[in-house]
């Protein structure tokens, strides 16, 4: 049974304990950087989307090419043999006979392969509910500008992905959890895992693209809804690490981890930009 929604929100006070230390250079090098990502994973120009176009148009076309292409193979062999007035009977010393024997057995192949492309279709990822309460929670005693690019960066993953709850560590704390949380868990108390720890040791994200089959989910109860379907593990920096989750299995592409991955490195100079006699450092 699905619990209720009943949000709760645990907006701490914005603390102004000191200005932050102006990074530019950092700054620009990370935004280049992020864009090489994207840029990279998006492809050539309209390439990605002219052919997500055709076969998301015509994808019964697709899948029939090696039956048509089988068939046809099949049926030129016979025409051939009885246009050229070719013997029916296969003789091995012929190589016309040995030509038409290898067109056979691929066309044969092509046809099956076309056969079982018809017959099993994809099915298409189903979004669920998940279950638990709704969450925006922020640590105690973070700078104003963090908090608000805290909440930037949930409003940008919330509407361009499938993303439904967001966590933030760093520094082995806790300072977000938005989104769809667990019922009855304490906010701001989860810690991360072995996963987590080593995204960030590696540098180099995560990705759980059928978190019910993984057997390391236990390790994402905490603070993950029970029926959280994928999870995005992205590491900000080697000291912190965004973990994403969905409500639709393989709700991640590849262009998606690029920009998740882009707003990480925005992430991390901010929170490198803290200044050390800020009250954020003194807690963390």
């Amino acid at each position: 049974m699905l619990a209720t929604t009943a949000p709760r929100s645990l907006h701490s006070s914005a603390s102004a304990n000191g200005p932050l230390v102006s990074n530019v250079s950092h700054t620009r090098r990370s935004r280049r950087h992020a864009s090489r990502i994207v840029t990279a994973a998006a492809g050539p120009p309209g390439q990605d989307t002219l052919q997500e176009g055709l076969v998301s148009r015509f994808p019964d076309a697709f899948r029939a090419l090696p039956l048509v292409a089988g068939a046809a193979g099949i049926v030129g062999v016979v025409a051939n043999r009885v246009i050229s007035g070719i013997a029916p009977i296969v003789s091995a010393g012929s190589s016309q006979s040995r030509t038409d024997v290898l067109v056979i057995v691929i066309s044969a192949v092509l046809v099956l392969t076309g056969l079982q492309w018809a017959t099993l279709k994809p099915r298409d990822p189903v979004r669920v509910e998940l279950e638990g309460e709704e969450a925006d929670w922020r640590a105690q005693g973070l700078p104003s500008k963090l908090t608000s690019e805290l909440q930037w960066v949930w409003d940008a993953v919330r509407s361009a992905t499938r993303t439904r709850s967001l966590l933030l560590f760093y520094n082995g704390r806790c300072l977000l959890h938005a989104g769809v949380a667990p019922a009855g868990k304490p906010l701001g108390a989860a810690v991360p895992g072995p996963i987590c720890q080593k995204a960030m040791k590696s540098g180099s994200g995560n990705y759980l693209a059928n978190l019910v089959l993984f057997p390391g989910r236990f390790e994402f109860e905490g603070y993950l809804p029970p029926n959280c379907q994928a999870a995005l593990i992205q590491p900000v920096g080697p000291n912190g690490v965004l973990v994403l989750g969905s409500d639709t299995q393989r709700g991640y592409t590849t262009l998606d981890q690029a920009w998740v991955s882009a707003v990480a490195d925005k992430l991390e100079v901010q929170l490198e930009r803290l200044a050390p006699g800020s009250g954020f450092k003194q807690q963390a």
